[in-house]
């Protein structure tokens, strides 16, 4: 989702009046349904620049709506509402802290879409694609992403070096009748390369409202089994239900909203899960991680519609970080193996047009180790975020 900035113009008498409303963080319900089977800590983050140091009247590095992890320190992350890819590279500490970032490069795309996210090719699909090319006559890709744009809606895989469109792996019929700017937002591939995984950011019509204020929406978290592989025994559709949109102190016109916005696949039918909410006020963002077993779920592919009215098909999850950074957060990735176990996990906040920088945020996911609270400085940081952010944030 991309939010176009508002007038720009405000005082400082109404950042210490938004500073002195500002809630604070949210948590996590202590009531959730699953015990946690993994913590996931915050772990730090980093800012990246504007545009590609060297490169002053290149495009601009805004709109990062999804991440994915290529190996070692490599990384891409995709930019909505546009044709551009991003590698970069990102150094992390032994503890998963996003220290330095740095070789980024900018692959322009075939075409131009409302791109969400980005994950890398399952290897019997890139082979697959690399046959019906050499069949052809056409160039074979060295390497292969998948992204899914909310536009179309469509999961597309890519030449993650020229950029070419090498084709689209289908989705159910039902996601294509996405709300508008509430599509497929959500991409992840299972560690063993054999499902990949997408959602709409909202409910389509025929299982629930869109979020409003006091309530939330149930989407539909799809499977898709890659092809030439053994079917997967879990369901290929799971009812996920989104929280509603956070508490906040109004500031400006307009609705909150809530919904999806990234999975991590962990294997086995774990999942991890990116919600943002967002609202016209204090605080404008607040994101939420979740555990979520798609193994145990039940399979709700057979239903045409109507997922609010089944509370009791709705997949259980458990919470496991929640906060107000004030940051836009869009993306997720499972990254490298961590120094004494776990492995990181890296957010990436998507700026909006807000004016505010890019930043990557990291996190551990560790089992069993207690979770870290929030640092003063932190929270002092997420308080000028939120003035700097709230009087920029377009209504939903």
């Amino acid at each position: 989702m991309h939010c176009p900035p508002r007038d720009r113009s405000w005082r400082p008498a109404c950042l210490l009046a938004a500073a002195l409303l500002l809630p604070r963080p949210a948590v996590c319900d202590e009531q959730a349904p699953l015990r946690p089977a993994a913590v996931l800590s915050q772990a730090g983050s980093l800012m990246i620049p504007d545009r590609v140091p060297g490169d002053e009247s290149g495009p601009a590095i805004t709109g990062l709506s999804g991440i994915t992890w290529l190996g070692d320190d490599r990384y891409a992350a995709i930019m909505d509402n546009s044709n551009l890819l991003l590698l970069l590279r990102i150094e992390l500490s032994a503890a998963g802290v996003p220290e330095a970032a740095g070789d980024f490069r900018i692959v322009p795309l075939a075409e131009r879409h409302d791109y969400e996210d980005v994950a890398v090719c399952p290897p019997r699909l890139a082979e697959r694609i690399a046959e019906r090319r050499r069949t052809r006559g056409e160039s074979v890709p060295e390497r292969c992403l998948l992204v899914c744009e909310e536009d179309t809606p469509a999961i597309r895989a890519i030449d993650l070096d020229r950029g070419d469109l090498l084709g689209i792996v289908p989705i159910p019929k039902l996601l294509q009748t996405r709300r508008t700017n509430r599509g497929l937002e959500s991409l992840a591939v299972d560690p063993d390369g054999e499902t990949i995984w997408t959602a709409t950011e909202e409910a389509v019509p025929a299982d629930d409202p869109a979020a409003a204020d006091g309530r939330g929406t149930v989407v539909r978290l799809v499977a898709i089994d890659v092809p030439g592989g053994e079917a997967r025994a879990g369901p290929s559709q799971v009812a996920y239900r989104v929280e509603p949109p956070h508490r906040f102190a109004r500031v400006l016109a307009g609705d909150p909203l809530a919904g999806l916005v990234a999975v991590a696949a962990l294997g086995d039918g774990r999942l991890l899960a990116l919600e943002r909410s967002a609202a016209p006020g204090l605080p404008p963002f607040t994101s939420r991680i979740v555990l979520l077993e798609t193994a145990t779920a039940s399979d709700v592919s057979s239903l045409p519609g109507g997922l609010a009215d089944r509370p009791d098909l709705h997949a259980a999850k458990v919470c496991l970080w929640e906060e107000s950074l004030g940051l836009n957060l869009e993306g997720l990735c499972l990254g490298p193996p961590l120094a004494g176990g776990g492995r990181a996990v890296l957010a990436v906040a998507d700026n909006g047009g807000l004016g505010t920088p890019t930043q990557i945020v990291g996190f551990a996911l560790r089992e069993p180790v207690h979770a870290v609270d929030a640092t003063p400085a932190a929270a002092a940081a997420a308080a000028i975020g939120s003035m700097l952010l709230v009087l920029r944030l377009t209504s939903p």
